[in-house]
C-alpha cells in the first residue's frame, strides 16, 4: 500500500481505530503518562510535538499538565483532523503547524520540552535534527524520543524486505546515545522497551481480530487484511529481535 492511500483521510482513521481515540502511537495514553513521569513536569511547560498525529499527546499535556504545545506534521490531512479534534473538546493551549520540520525553525531556547513518537524513524540525517533540537531547546530542557530501532548487525530477511519496504532508515540500538550526545545532550538514556512493544502489538492484534466484522463494515477488508499482515510483521520482528523500541531521554545542560 502505498505512503499516500497510508495517509488518506481513510487511512489515518483506520490507524486511529487500532491505536485509540486521537492516538497513532503504541500504547496510549499510558505511554505519554509514563513518559512524562520520567521527566520534571511542572505546570505550564512549552513542549513541541515533533509528528504530533491527531493531537491525542499534545491535548492530555494541556489538560492534565497546562502545558502549551506546538504540534507539527508533515501531513495535511493529519492536522485537518488534529484540528477539528481539538474544536470537538474544547482544547486550549494546543497549536497545530503543517510542515517538514526539517524546514521549519524556531527561535534559540522555545521549547522546555521537544517531544516524538515513532516519527523518527522517517528521518535519514538524525544528527541534523537533533542539532536543531537541541538548539531550540531551553537550558534544562528535556528531549523525549520513542523510535524503532535495529539490533546490531544485520537482520533477517523478513525484517530487511519490511525496514526495505518501508524505507524507515533505522540506526542500531547501541547507536542512538551516540547521535543523541553527539548534538551536546546529556543524560542520555536509551531504553530498550521491544518487549512491552511485543506486547502492545499482541494486544491491538487480537483486538483487531476480535472486532473484524466492525473493523469491515467501517472500512473495508482490504484495509483489514493490510493491518493484519503489517501488525504481524512487526510482531515478529520484535519477537526474533530485529526491530527495537527505542524510549530516548536526554537533557540539554542548564546554563550555569
Amino acid at each position: 500500500m502505498s505512503s499516500e492511500a497510508q495517509y488518506s483521510t481513510t487511512g489515518i482513521l483506520r490507524y486511529e481505530w487500532i491505536f485509540g481515540y486521537g492516538f497513532l502511537g503504541y500504547g496510549e495514553p499510558e505511554v505519554t503518562r509514563e513518559l512524562i513521569k520520567r521527566m520534571d513536569w511542572p505546570k505550564g511547560l512549552k513542549v513541541l510535538d515533533v509528528g504530533c498525529g491527531l493531537g491525542g499527546a499534545a491535548f492530555l499535556m494541556a489538560r492534565e499538565h497546562q502545558a502549551r504545545i506546538t504540534g507539527v506534521d508533515l501531513t495535511e490531512e493529519i492536522v485537518d483532523l488534529a484540528r477539528k479534534r481539538q474544536q470537538e473538546q474544547g482544547i486550549s493551549g494546543v497549536d497545530f503547524i503543517q510542515g517538514d520540520i526539517h524546514a521549519l525553525d524556531f527561535a534559540p531556547e522555545s521549547f522546555d520540552v521537544i517531544w516524538s513518537r515513532e516519527t523518527l524513524l522517517h528521518v535519514p540525517e538524525k544528527e541534523k535534527l537533533f542539532n536543531k533540537f537541541y538548539h531550540w531547546l531551553a537550558p534544562g530542557g528535556h528531549l523525549s524520543i520513542t523510535d524503532y530501532a535495529r539490533r546490531q548487525g544485520r537482520g533477517s530477511r523478513l525484517f530487511e524486505e519490511y525496514v526495505e519496504e518501508s524505507g524507515y532508515p533505522l540506526p542500531e540500538l547501541s547507536q542512538y546515545e551516540d547521535i543523541v550526545s553527539g548534538a551536546g545532550f546529556s543524560e542520555v538514556d536509551v531504553e530498550d522497551k521491544s518487549e512491552l512493544l511485543s506486547r502492545l502489538l499482541e494486544d491491538q492484534l487480537h483486538k483487531l481480530e476480535k472486532n473484524r466484522q466492525e473493523f469491515c463494515q467501517r472500512f473495508s477488508t482490504e484495509d483489514f487484511e493490510y493491518l493484519q499482515r503489517r501488525w504481524q510483521l512487526k510482531l515478529d520482528c520484535c519477537r526474533n529481535g530485529d526491530m527495537k523500541w527505542a524510549w530516548v531521554l536526554a537533557r540539554k545542560q542548564a546554563s550555569v
